[in-house]
């Protein structure tokens, strides 16, 4: 049994992967974390996970903390941008991109969008990060929330909860007005500018730790940003999969500082589209690619250590009653992986891997997160 301060830092580390941008994850990693996540899943349990939507709330600041400000009206200046979509979203398709960066303030290091069911539950999640792994995030970040699902307050690295201090009225977008909201303790310049991107629909971005007046950074991002709904471009499709399985997520990362640098997975689930989400990532099937580097460190994730070889590839394997976890290398210029939680018929992912028509042009292949 979970104590309450592993609870808090598991449910910590949910929020921040799910609020804020991450740099390039190689797959090894990446295939890590996903064992890590369902091994909290089995650990803790369903009845766990509906529990932890409770004490989350005096946990972990800001997980179901939601702040609906009135809005201010108009800021004198400036035309009226159109930026939203025609409705707010009754459901958030993981397969469709809803909005992409158009200007962007210099220094971006990395790009990443994801749909669906986020760790904080669903909705649409775009972020630039200016930071490195290894510092505190820097960055613009975007959030569509689902109809009826207010904003949330900033995650703060000092796990403080922030306090919400008031706002002042923002610039015309999506021909209404919006709100700057301000919070306690920023531990970097910060602006958070909310709109409605359609009636019953709020946007929310959030600039922090960017050099220049945030304000205005997050004003001129929210002004460009492209809303629409277009199916999510995937390096690779996933043919022959179970019925009754469904995607819940969809996440593509581009590292601007390294060419040909991006991951791009899909998550599928059994569970029914409103089974809480806990349940819904108890059991998962999750297919990534991202292209195959050659690393001579043992010590650099991206290692080929082998322990079988599948179709002339080298791979690595780990499973136990029914539980999977493939990483094929070099696939044409290509690493694949497939995590399985038991839902793949007999033969698994491996016979999943043999489905998968990888083209020549999938090593080449680049996420289109700007317009």
């Amino acid at each position: 049994m979970l104590d309450e301060r592993e609870l808090a830092d598991l449910m910590h580390a949910e929020v921040d992967s799910a609020e804020r941008p991450t740099t390039l994850l190689d797959v090894d990693r990446a295939m890590a974390n996903g064992r890590r996540q369902r091994h909290y899943s089995r650990v803790a349990g369903a009845a766990l996970a509906i529990g932890v939507l409770v004490a989350g709330a005096a946990m972990v600041p800001g997980l179901l903390a939601t702040d609906q400000p009135s809005v201010g009206g108009p800021a004198a200046g400036g035309p009226p941008a159109a930026t939203g979509l025609p409705a707010a979203l009754t459901t958030v398709d993981p397969d469709v991109v809803y909005v992409r960066f158009g200007w962007l303030p210099d220094g971006i290091r990395n790009i990443q969008y994801q749909s669906g069911l986020l760790l904080s539950g669903p909705g649409v999640y775009l972020g630039a990060a200016v930071s490195s792994a290894r510092d505190e995030w820097r960055g613009v970040s975007v959030n569509l929330y689902p109809e009826g699902v207010g904003p949330r307050s900033p995650q703060r690295d000092s796990g403080v909860q922030p306090t919400y201090i008031g706002g002042r009225p923002g610039p015309v977008l999506n021909g209404g007005p919006s709100t700057f909201a301000t919070y306690s303790n920023p531990d970097q310049p910060e602006a958070i500018l909310r709109w409605r991107y359609a009636p019953g629909g709020w946007a929310q971005l959030r600039v922090h730790g960017v050099a220049g007046d945030p304000a205005e950074t997050a004003e001129r991002v929210a002004r460009t940003l492209a809303f629409g709904h277009e199916v999510m471009p995937m390096p690779v499709t996933v043919p022959g999969l179970p019925e009754g399985l469904r995607p819940i997520t969809g996440n593509v990362t581009l590292d601007l500082g390294e060419p040909r640098s991006w991951n791009a997975y899909t998550s599928w689930s059994p569970e029914p589209a409103d089974a809480d989400p806990g349940r819904q990532r108890e059991r998962t099937l999750t297919v990534g690619f991202a292209p195959h580097r050659q690393v001579s460190d043992p010590m650099d994730k991206a290692y080929v250590d082998p322990n079988i070889t599948l179709e002339g590839h080298p791979a690595r394997f780990s499973g136990q009653d029914g539980v999977e976890s493939l990483i094929v290398y070099d696939v044409d210029g290509v690493t694949v992986s497939i995590d399985d939680d038991g839902l793949l018929p007999s033969g698994g992912t491996r016979a999943l891997f043999g489905k998968l028509d990888i083209g020549p042009d999938a090593a080449g292949w680049r996420p289109h997160l700007t317009r």
